[in-house]
């Protein structure tokens, strides 16, 4: 069975997208610090870390309508709207997921929604009910 989901009921499909999908093994999320209502970066994003951790926290709370969380994740495809923004990126994102394992990544530089400057989406693997 697959689950859409979209935690905080946010208007993801006025704009014909679901932020999540669960099947019974595998959870498919993505994040980014975009305001929904202006299709800009969200004002908190000042810094790409920030930029960063925003995105990694909206990737947290649709893992965690399906029973995941961060440590499940073992893919991640990153986006960077700038290669010269690569070195803090890399450094938040360590951060979030420090002390590690770290999942799988690639990290490509190409065009992103509004003026966001990151964009992550990740793929989990969803534990067994009652094994965590």
């Amino acid at each position: 069975m697959t689950e859409y989901l979209n935690p905080g009921d946010l208007p993801y499909p006025r704009y014909g997208m679901t932020p999540g999908v669960a099947t019974k093994d595998l959870v498919f999320a993505g994040g980014m610090a975009l305001d929904l209502d202006t299709l800009r970066r969200k004002k908190e994003a000042d810094t790409v870390a920030e930029e960063t951790r925003i995105a990694l926290e909206e990737i947290r709370g649709i893992l965690e309508a399906a029973g995941c969380g961060l440590r499940d994740i073992v893919k991640t495809t990153c986006y960077l709207s700038d290669d010269a923004y690569r070195k803090e990126f890399w450094k938040a994102y360590t951060e979030v997921f420090a002390p590690g394992p770290f999942p799988a990544r690639s990290t490509f530089v190409a065009g992103i929604a509004g003026d966001c400057r990151v964009e992550i989406d990740a793929i989990a693997l969803r534990p067994e009910p009652g094994r965590r």
